[in-house]
């Protein structure tokens, strides 16, 4: 479902235009795709905390609702897995209405959590959605079915991405779902942020609700300047208007495409009917609302758009109120709508009567109210995309065009050419069709919506934006809000990252523009391959038959033409796009064999001569082998671009690399690329177990399938991979198997005379004998191996096994064991020798591993000062350098001292923050100490049987993995908060017996003598 790879600008979206479609090379259609992800926050967390039924129940109501949401709104829900799911909604809907759907969606997911959760009466169940559009591509033989085929676009993996990076209890959108949807919804803008998996930042949204205030006549299009056009279509709705006056109503129905400007139609007739004394009604039909009954009456409620008292239910004295304002007060309209709409309190009695009965009393009813609304002044009552009618409004709409030829009513519906243009012909209705503007009405309605800042650009400009409009309203107003919002002052200085929706707008006009230019259109294909720049020397080698002399024309033509600008190279002139938006839109209209012939040509010639593009490094130069079709040379380039970017403790961008590489691997046939697929693994394996956790889904994944392309490796090339098998040991899923794992290792590369293999099999015996509460074992082996550490050597090694340098892991494994034992003094030495050398190699990944143990010390010591003092770095350090897993510890500790020295409720939630974090993100190493925390904090709160249940799944956690080391300290607590609850004696004296056992068998001192101390302040030292 999801990529980690980076998605590149094609990967992520396709030019997106005023259709939904585009062709394919390919034998298919590219077409704009909206996907929703959604995620029950902290089900972890709620299945510890309720009883398994109640659990159950919990997670069934809520994904029903969840269900009954994205149905409403159309939408397919294509995965359900766990507490959440994905969906897509149908390309049928139109892209702005798909964007529009999924987020009412996501806010109606939302609602019902929020719902859910009041009636539970509990307050830590909240959800996060993610809603991205993005173009997919569908085969032609998926097409008639495409929803339930794969789909070939960025919007499930985006969509996922977002749903992980929003708040509890809010939608998180895409640039691009905003753009699409920004006129009917409103949005708070995130800020820009690189997600995992995407190699460029995206400008995030919170949805934050519909454009209830307005109706649809302001919510679509700028309605802020003079109408334009439309002269003989207002005449005939001014004549049929006339005639519903004098008491003979007409019906008219307007079609055209969507943005052609049926709604800015709309609004110029409500302008025209109010010139003298009339009413009118305005019912909006939503995208999925075909399986909503009366959707467009009930989204005309006031009451039904807001979270009332009643949890945002619409009840009967609402209905009573709403008809009251059209001076209708019938009980038995009231009465039929109430029961129609579901309103609380509505007549029970009515559900004995046959569907037929209740039609009639529907189309009575309907009778009454409009001759009540319009008895006093004539009516215009108005209809919009009809197209998405529920079948209970077609049926009484069509009852009301029906009754209007003898009211004083004009009934105006609209819709897209379809099967609904016809719904009416049996009431002889009029018809309107809306095309596109005229040459003289496109100028006038650009330059009255042009920015009024950007008056002086608008001369050249204007035959541009007329011809990529194609006189489609809409499209000019999307057109003259991009000149106001992203242009320049000289209009032609675009963000290096534009919005994908104003790349589309200029592709017809660039290339109109440069097929008038000749052989200057290759030069300017081949500078958009190129780049950001590019010399003449580089132009032949992209365009071999062409004469330096004739390429160098054609690139100063196209300087001229304003396509290209001259820039200063070292040693001549070299050339680059005016902007960023140009190069990007020649690039996506070329051919893919076009784009990797042109790649090839680049990537030979700059692989064999780098002075020919010295300014293009190892990643720039990888990504052209690779749409070169060149997967080999772009694996081992990305290699060289990850460990060079590592080398600098720029992890982002090495993660990046590495994972592209390897995907390139995946992608490979056979065995071929099982020495380049280790290779990437020894890299990218202790990078993600550094920056993302030793425990992760992702880490232990890549591991587990690198031992078994490792396992078919020649036994004499067994020692070469080592790497991987450390990796292996270091991602087992509990602390016996990391044992039985790590003895497994050892006993395989037993004999080899390699004092930094002797040394990393130390590595990882020292750190699962700490852990496994073998303390003696575990500083003997530090010693031995930290005796064999070899300064050159540790360069190396410190990032292919465990993502952090060995003595840095030592020393401070020893501190943390020497504590345990007992010898405090000797424990604050080599802590203080970890944090002097750590600092001495400027390691990122070691760093953040010194930062952890620094704070586990402090945490060990009781001494929350310091602890305040450490997290505070760790935070800053995480933040830096992107880290969640070390952000999250941050907070985690941060909250313990918080918690005893501050405020013990604040302190709490931002612990368990925190661990909430970890616990998504898979890297919970130390779970039980974890769980020793929030216990101790639930007791300093007085909870005390919460508090004995979780140091209790504290010590089943702690046996059930092998984590033994701090299993003394578990039974002592629990022991403590058992006395505190006033419990039986046996059974607080059986956990400080445990943990005195356990104490003096793993030679842990400091707890043996925490535990005795226990026994004393208890009074049950004669007990023992």
């Amino acid at each position: 479902m999801t990529r980690d790879a980076p998605i590149d600008k094609q990967g992520r979206s396709a030019s997106i235009s005023t259709g939904d479609s585009r062709s394919s090379e390919n034998h298919g259609e590219r077409r704009v795709v909206t996907a929703l992800c959604y995620d029950l926050v902290g089900s972890t967390n709620l299945f510890n905390l309720m009883d398994i039924e109640d659990y159950q129940d919990l997670m069934a109501a809520f994904l029903q609702a969840a269900r009954q949401s994205i149905n409403a709104h159309s939408g397919v829900i294509r995965v359900e897995a766990g507490d959440g799911g994905v969906a897509l909604f149908p390309i049928e809907l139109g892209s702005r209405d798909a964007a529009s759907a999924a987020i009412r969606a996501g806010l109606g997911i939302v609602e019902a959590c929020q719902r859910l959760a009041r009636d539970l009466r509990r307050d830590d169940m909240q959800v996060r959605v993610g809603v991205a559009t993005s173009v997919a591509l569908i085969r032609e033989a998926q097409l008639q079915n495409w929803i339930h085929e794969p789909v070939t676009g960025a919007a499930l993996a985006l969509a996922t991405r977002l749903e992980a990076a929003a708040q509890p209890n809010t939608v998180l959108v895409s640039d691009e779902t905003r753009n699409l949807a920004g006129r009917s919804h409103a949005f708070v803008s995130e800020g820009a942020r690189l997600l995992k998996g995407f190699s460029e930042p995206e400008n995030v949204w919170r949805a934050i609700g519909h454009k209830r205030e307005v109706d649809r006549f302001h919510a679509f299009g700028r309605l802020d300047s003079t109408f334009i056009g439309r002269v003989g279509e207002l005449e005939q709705i001014g004549k049929a208007w006339k005639s519903a006056v004098g008491g003979q109503g007409k019906v008219l129905v307007i079609t055209g495409e969507a943005g052609i400007g049926k709604s800015r139609m709309l609004r110029q007739v409500r302008q025209m009917i109010h010139t003298r004394p009339a009413k009118s009604l305005l019912f909006q039909c939503l995208p999925g609302g075909v399986r909503s009954t009366l959707h467009p009456l009930l989204n005309s409620f006031p009451q039904a758009q807001s979270d009332t008292a009643g949890g945002g239910r619409l009840t009967m004295d609402m209905v009573a109120a709403q008809f009251a304002r059209q001076g209708i007060q019938d009980p038995e309209v009231i009465d039929i709508f109430s029961y129609l709409l579901g309103a609380d309190g509505r007549n029970e009695a009515l559900s004995d009567s046959s569907p037929k009965a209740i039609q009639q009393r529907a189309r009575q009813a309907l009778s009454k109210a409009l001759s009540v609304i319009c008895e006093q002044t004539p009516l215009v009552i108005a209809v919009e995309d009809i197209h998405w009618i529920d079948p209970t409004s077609e049926h009484l709409l069509r009852e009301a065009a029906r009754l209007v030829p003898t009211l004083p009513i004009l009934l105006i519906v609209t819709c897209r050419p379809g099967s609904h243009v016809g719904m009416f012909d049996g009431d002889a209705p009029e018809h309107i069709s809306l095309g596109p503007l005229d040459h003289d009405e496109t100028r006038l309605a650009i330059a009255a919506r042009w920015p009024r800042d950007r008056r002086d650009a608008l001369p050249q400009l204007l035959e541009v934006t007329e011809r990529i409009s194609g006189g489609v309203p809409l499209f000019i107003e999307e057109i003259c809000q991009w000149a106001s919002e992203i242009a320049s002052e000289d209009m032609m200085r675009v963000p290096p990252n534009p919005s994908r929706t104003h790349v589309s707008a200029f592709e017809g006009i660039l290339d109109s523009r440069l097929e008038h230019l000749g052989s200057a259109r290759d030069v300017a294909r081949a500078g958009a391959v190129a780049g950001d720049r590019f010399t003449i020397s580089l132009l032949r080698a992209l365009l071999p038959d062409a004469s330096r002399k004739s390429l160098l024309h054609a690139a100063e033509t196209l300087c001229e033409t304003g396509f290209l600008t001259r820039m200063r190279a070292h040693g001549g002139v070299a050339y680059g796009f005016r902007h960023a938006l140009i190069q990007e839109t020649i690039y996506n209209g070329l051919l893919k064999t076009q784009r990797q012939l042109l790649h090839r040509r680049l990537f030979t010639a700059a692989n064999s001569n780098r002075p020919i593009a010295n300014w293009l490094d190892a990643g720039a130069l990888a990504q052209h082998a690779e749409y070169a079709g060149l997967r080999e040379h772009a694996i081992s380039l990305f290699i060289t671009a990850g460990k060079e970017h590592a080398s600098r403790s720029a992890m982002v961008e090495a993660r990046h690399h590495f994972e592209r590489a390897l995907a390139l691997c995946e992608s490979m046939p056979g065995s071929a690329a099982d020495g380049l697929y280790l290779s990437v693994l020894t890299e990218l394996g202790p990078l993600l177990t550094a920056t993302v956790g030793p425990n992760s889904a992702p880490a232990r994944i890549l591991y587990e399938k690198g031992v078994e392309v490792a396992r078919r490796q020649a036994k004499e090339d067994q020692p070469k991979w080592f790497p991987v098998y450390w990796g292996w040991w270091l991602t087992g899923q509990n602390f016996m198997e990391m044992r039985s794992r790590a003895r497994e290792v050892q006993v395989m590369l037993s004999g080899i005379a390699d004092h930094e293999i002797e040394l990393q099999v130390n590595h990882s015996i020292w750190a699962i004998e700490f852990n496994v509460g073998r303390q003696q074992d575990a500083q003997n082996a530090i010693r031995a191996g930290l005796a064999l550490y070899d300064d050159e050597a540790a360069k190396a090694s410190r990032n292919a096994f465990g993502g952090h340098d060995a003595k840095v892991c030592g020393l401070g494994q020893l501190a943390l064991s020497l504590w345990l034992t007992g010898q405090t003094e000797a424990s604050s030495k080599a802590l203080a020798d970890m944090v002097a050398f750590v600092d001495s190699i400027a390691h990122m990944p070691s760093k953040a591993h010194s930062l952890d143990t620094e704070a586990v010390s402090a945490f060990y010591r009781n001494d929350h000062a310091r602890l305040i003092e450490i997290s505070g770095r760790m935070g800053d350090f995480a933040k830096k350098h992107e880290l969640q897993s070390l952000s999250a510890l941050a907070m985690l500790f941060r909250g313990w001292a918080t918690a005893h020295v501050e405020n013990l409720s604040r302190g709490h939630e931002m612990f368990r923050a925190g661990l909430a974090l970890l616990k998504e993100l898979g890297t919970v190493a130390d779970l039980p100490i974890y769980l020793y925390m929030h216990a101790t904090m639930l007791g300093h709160a007085r909870k005390y049987e919460a508090a004995i249940e979780v140091a209790t799944d504290a010590i089943r956690e702690a046996r059930a993995t092998g984590h033994g080391y701090w299993l003394a300290e578990l039974h002592r607590r629990r022991a403590l908060l058992l006395s505190s609850a006033n419990a039986e004696t046996p059974a607080i004296l059986s956990d400080l017996k445990t943990a005195i056992a356990i104490a003096e068998e793993q030679g842990a001192i400091a707890l043996l003598h925490r535990a005795q101390r226990s026994v004393k302040e208890l009074g049950l030292a004669g007990e023992f």
